[in-house]
């Protein structure tokens, strides 16, 4: 479970940070980082599985280049990108940190050539606890973390393993918890990647594993609802019939022929119906259910657009749901040696529905992310609305959660309920 993200240099965010809670939701305008956000993360999963994903010096989409910010036409000398979990471990819940850097080239390298990349992924060392305080770990969460910590590196003798963006998960360094610790953290980052369903790879039938979790596009829907289907999960229909009334049942096929999977929703005064009849919302709620109660893919649920093909009542319904389904921090102690990953939800929107369905929860769930120039503070919520322009010059992503003001803290770096309120009336939201 992700609970703190700090990225610097990278695309929209210079001296960036956030606390991050079970579940937690992002609202912003289109171009407000939200994005760039799950992207970085998705950066981070792809070094620890294969290596920096990217071939420095080539001038392609992806290219190092373009993941620098950019301010009045000048690059980040360096991106840094530092990652702070708690992952489920034989010794209880662990506290780790992954962190990597990357060094801008001044001068095109050779195809091929190895990216000026450094990091490390280590157990956290518990000194500093602000982040415990902010996020309001129970005392027993907070013991349980330093006692897994202690056990992990006295059995292990590990506290530390560098990462150089090239070496697989499982490779050792001499010490026995060097590779433990790398498979912890690759098994942390496999469910980073953000799921950005496609209702057109949806309605196709899958000819993949059966034993894979849901790909990010839900290409292989079918052959996850087969394997759930095997084990029992009764609520899987009760929640697609919650959220979709016309929804009354589902059913796994295979076809033996073609050696696919495929599957069936049973649609009210129309039956059985196949993928390809389907709404493209109905698929969504759906995969993302199918997703959600997958123990294979147990972790984090990174959805991008969440409300896309939703109606807003079902947006704000599912958001509930899911909800009710993270692992709270008063759980993991007991559930650390249980589980694969710790369930949380990470979702952005830019939904005024959602948004209206969430203005009460001031716990911090509910984050805006806006474009403001450094070290400007005054946060969505406190627009004039007298219609002046935004600030001119560079700009970079800056995050608001929804939550009271702690002592000290600078008005701007939060938002109120009443600034969702008025927010939401200029919108044109009808505020009840």
């Amino acid at each position: 479970m992700i609970t703190r993200i700090e990225i610097d240099g990278f695309k929209s965010f210079l001296g960036f940070e956030l606390d991050v809670h079970p579940c937690t939701v992002l609202v912003g305008a289109n171009g407000a980082g939200k994005s760039n956000l799950l992207a970085a993360l998705d950066l981070v999963r792809q070094t620890v599985a294969t290596g920096f994903p990217v071939t420095p010096g080539r001038d392609a989409p992806l290219a190092p280049r373009h993941l620098f910010h950019r301010a009045d036409g000048r690059s980040s000398a360096v991106m840094s990108i530092k990652v702070g979990m708690i992952v489920p471990s034989a010794d209880g819940p662990l506290p780790m940190v992954v962190w990597l850097e990357v060094e801008r080239a001044e001068a095109p390298r050779s195809p091929g050539a190895a990216p000026a990349l450094r990091g490390s992924v280590w157990v956290s060392s518990m000194e500093r606890t602000g982040w415990m305080r902010r996020l309001g770990l129970p005392d027993e969460l907070r013991t349980a973390l330093a006692e897994a910590r202690q056990s992990f590196v006295r059995r292990t003798g590990t506290e530390w393993v560098p990462l150089d963006g090239t070496q697989a998960p499982t490779a050792g360094r001499g010490r026995p918890g060097d590779g433990e610790l790398l498979q912890l953290l690759h098994r942390e980052c496999e469910t980073w990647q953000p799921v950005t369903l496609d209702p057109a790879a949806m309605r196709r039938a899958s000819g993949g594993s059966e034993l894979a979790p849901l790909l990010a596009d839900g290409g292989n829907l079918a052959a996850v609802l087969h394997r759930l289907g095997t084990e029992p999960e009764p609520g899987l229909e009760a929640d697609l019939a919650a959220l979709v009334p016309e929804a009354t049942g589902v059913r796994a096929l295979f076809d033996d022929r073609r050696g696919e999977y495929d599957f069936d929703v049973r649609v009210r005064h129309q039956g059985w119906t196949s993928p390809p009849m389907l709404a493209g919302g109905t698929l969504r709620v759906l995969a993302l259910l199918a997703a959600w109660r997958d123990d294979t893919r147990a972790g984090l649920l990174a959805v991008e657009e969440l409300e896309n093909g939703l109606h807003p009542t079902t947006l704000a319904a599912l958001v509930r749901l899911l909800r009710s389904g993270v692992d709270d921090w008063a759980d993991m102690p007991a559930r650390a040696a249980h589980v694969s990953g710790f369930r949380q939800l990470l979702a952005t929107t830019h939904s005024p529905a959602l948004l209206s369905a969430l203005r009460h929860d001031t716990t911090g769930n509910l984050v805006f992310l806006e474009q403001a120039p450094p070290g400007h503070g005054a946060g969505p919520g406190a627009d004039t609305g007298d219609g002046a322009d935004a600030p001119s010059g560079p700009t970079v992503t800056r995050a608001h959660p929804l939550r009271d003001r702690r002592p000290g803290e600078d008005p701007g770096e939060t938002v109120s309920s009443e600034q969702v309120r008025q927010l939401l009336e200029r919108m044109g939201q009808t505020v009840v």
